[in-house]
């Protein structure tokens, strides 16, 4: 797989109820470091000299116990390229950081397994969900504690969640959603620094502070403003032994209630179809709150520079060291609760560690990071897909890419000491943009030829050895209501040069002959892509031979992520904005609300949508995807949005990334979800 560099999506404004999430443009898929609850018993094995592949994969069970002849290292360490940039779950936006979110911190459920739409429970040992999906009890298990001891119960899920909320940065928006005030909207109010921007209030909040005495203006904007830097207040100082802090929290008509001391409410606006996989994010997971208030406390719109670099929380994992340097070291919390839940409830989430120490060694150079797991100085590695030949020869990637090509995931390949292990389709994607307002990418044939002129399984197969499927956009075939039956874009040039003769261009194809004498030129046009991966100059370069097949002549444009970023500032009529680029999209959230969003919907502010696609039925649709769970109601819509795009013709859709671990083969216990932003490290032995 290729590189991609760790970045989810950053974003706090949004218009109407739609989030838009900065994804970084054009970066592609990194190696997920991440394992897999298969639901099949394989096992097949082919030996050529000294290669062998083997798959073996048995039934999720409710614990990964190792064997009794199994040697459990105390320590590995693992190699990745990115560091992380925060580990605040309010304010985290990378995947580096992510993973030790998912270590540290806990959520009160998460994905069951490659299942997108359906969850296990974590903090919650059960939920019901009632009133037609806008309200969800949390029942938490009562024994829960934080690393340092502490007891984690409800008021710190009700502390947790409302503090995301004010602090509004990273991808909270997606778990505000459904919460905050005005369906969503939040309101502009003014921020610590001065000047204005969006609040994220909790809906309900202002009536429960009148409801423990507090007393606000007859100006419901200055209103809300008040509650607002109350409830920061409240936050900062957050006693739960405070009878008006009890009065608050308790209040019925809320966003969140705490019931008792180990239940706790969310009470929606409308029936938010992500609304559990918002709260299986970095989002949902649960803070201390006497850590939070040693450290900074609670301020509206602002990270806690302190929880940014350290953590504490309930998790398998204790960071001993604050992210920033080149390592981190993870410890096994000494007296994890989950050691407490009955056997027969217990899921891949909530396993007690058997190596003790995780060290995670952020190493940029990859010929560093083969030889590493080569010598077994590092024990996990995260390799390209186009350097795996350095690891296990040309034959070893032809049998990889064997396996790969039969589509039987999951699946493990074994070379030497190393074992590479392929989970399946990840929640990644690669595409073509096209901006409709820009010539000749106006004209609806022209986008069209181009869609049909390009061939995305000899990218898969050359750039990403086939570790890279087909697709139709913009969901993914890891997310509930992907339609396989739809069928895109066809690889057909003939169709493609008819299409551009028929809206009157003349074409020069590369054999010489002359397509349409008479007609206007067509002009060069310019391929936008991000630097520093090869993987995706080489993508582009595809691109251009396939399209100089139809006699388009295609200038490659390589630019920094930030450059790209700037550009969509411009508008997209404007020769500033670029108007063809290889781009790419890794949701933050599993739900095709989030694809949707992303690269469909004109609340784009400055970084979503880079095709700049508007129209007025997707934008309605995805409004409606937001506000139903209803299944037959949420698969019509995306069929309906996917049919769309296809028509629009403003999106080619090129790479769904196959998730994928290299490991010693020492190392087992691998669970994988496309949730996991790396490793779950817990089930390892």
């Amino acid at each position: 797989m290729k590189s991609r560099k760790a970045f989810k999506g950053l974003s706090r404004t949004f218009i109407a109820i739609i989030v838009v999430v900065i994804v970084v443009i054009g970066i592609a898929v990194g190696v997920l470091l991440g394992n897999h609850p298969s639901s099949n018993n394989i096992s097949t094995t082919t030996t050529s000299s000294s290669i062998t592949s083997t798959t073996t994969l048995s039934s999720t069970s409710s614990s990964t116990s190792p064997p009794n002849s199994v040697s459990i290292p105390s320590s590995i360490t693992v190699e990745e390229a990115a560091t992380p940039v925060s580990v605040d779950p309010a304010s985290s936006y990378d995947i580096a950081g992510g993973e030790i979110i998912q270590n540290v911190y806990q959520t009160l459920v998460f994905y069951n397994g490659t299942n997108t739409s359906s969850f296990i429970g974590v903090l919650a040992e059960n939920w019901t969900v009632e009133n037609n999906g806008t309200t969800y009890i949390f029942h938490l298990w009562p024994f829960i504690t934080f690393s340092n001891g502490n007891p984690l119960n409800a008021t710190d899920v009700w502390f947790s969640i409302y503090r995301t909320m004010l602090i509004n940065l990273g991808i909270s928006i997606y778990t505000s959603q459904a919460l905050a005030v005005n369906n969503g909207l939040g309101f502009v109010g003014k921020l610590p620094n001065g000047k204005y921007g969006t609040i994220m209030l909790p809906n309900g909040i202002l009536q429960a502070l009148e409801y423990a005495g507090y007393n606000f203006s007859s100006n419901k904007t200055i209103a809300m403003e008040q509650a607002a830097y109350d409830l920061a207040y409240i936050l900062s100082h957050f006693n739960v032994s405070n009878t008006t802090i009890q009065k608050v929290m308790s209040y019925p008509h809320q966003a969140v209630v705490v019931i008792d001391p180990y239940t706790v409410e969310f009470n929606l606006d409308y029936p938010y179809s992500a609304f559990l996989a918002a709260l299986s994010t970095s989002t949902g997971a649960i803070v201390n709150p006497v850590f939070v208030d040693e450290n900074g406390g609670v301020q509206i719109d602002t990270s806690n520079t302190y929880l940014s670099t350290h953590a504490l929380g309930s998790g398998p994992y204790i960071l001993e060291t604050p992210i920033g340097g080149s390592y981190v070291v993870l410890n096994a919390s000494p007296n994890y609760w989950a050691s407490k839940v009955p056997t027969k409830d217990l899921n891949p989430m909530l396993e007690t560690p058997k190596i003790k120490t995780i060290i995670i060694d952020y190493q940029t150079n990859e010929a560093v990071r083969i030889l590493d797991l080569q010598q077994e100085k590092a024990q996990i590695s995260q390799i390209d897909v186009i350097n795996l030949q350095e690891l296990i020869g040309s034959s070893g990637v032809q049998q990889l890419q064997n396996l790969v090509n039969g589509k039987t995931f999951p699946t493990t390949y074994t070379s030497g000491n190393v074992t590479i292990y392929i989970w399946g389709p990840s929640a990644q994607i690669d595409f073509l943009a096209i901006d409709a307002y820009q010539y000749p990418f106006n004209i609806t044939a022209v986008r069209l030829a181009i869609s049909h002129a390009i061939n995305p399984v000899q990218i898969q197969q050359q750039v990403y050895k086939g570790f890279a499927i087909n697709y139709v956009g913009p969901l993914d075939p890891s997310l509930p209501y992907y339609n396989s039956s739809i069928i895109g874009y066809t690889y057909n040039p003939s169709l493609s040069i008819q299409l551009l003769e028929e809206a009157g261009f003349k074409l020069t194809l590369p054999n010489g002959t002359t397509v349409n004498p008479n007609g206007k030129p067509f002009p060069t046009i310019t391929l936008t892509y991000q630097t520093g991966s090869t993987a995706l100059q080489d993508e582009a370069l595809l691109v251009q031979q396939q399209l100089a097949q139809i006699g388009i002549t295609v200038q490659l444009n390589p630019e920094s992520a930030v450059t790209i970023v700037e550009s969509y500032l411009n508008p997209p009529n404007s020769s500033a904005y670029p108007a063809f680029q290889l781009a790419g999209n890794f949701p933050p959230v599993l739900s095709p609300i989030d694809p949707a969003i992303y690269l469909l919907s004109q609340a784009r502010l400055h970084h979503g949508n880079p095709a700049f696609v508007d129209n007025s039925t997707i934008n309605q649709l995805i409004v409606e995807a937001v506000r139903t769970n209803n299944p037959q109601q949420l698969q019509h819509i995306y069929n309906e949005i996917t049919l769309l795009t296809l028509a629009q013709a403003q999106y080619v859709w090129l790479d769904d990334f196959l998730a994928y671990t290299v490991a010693s083969s020492s190392i087992h216990g691998f669970w994988y979800s496309p949730g996991l932003d790396g490793l779950f490290y817990a089930d390892l032995y």
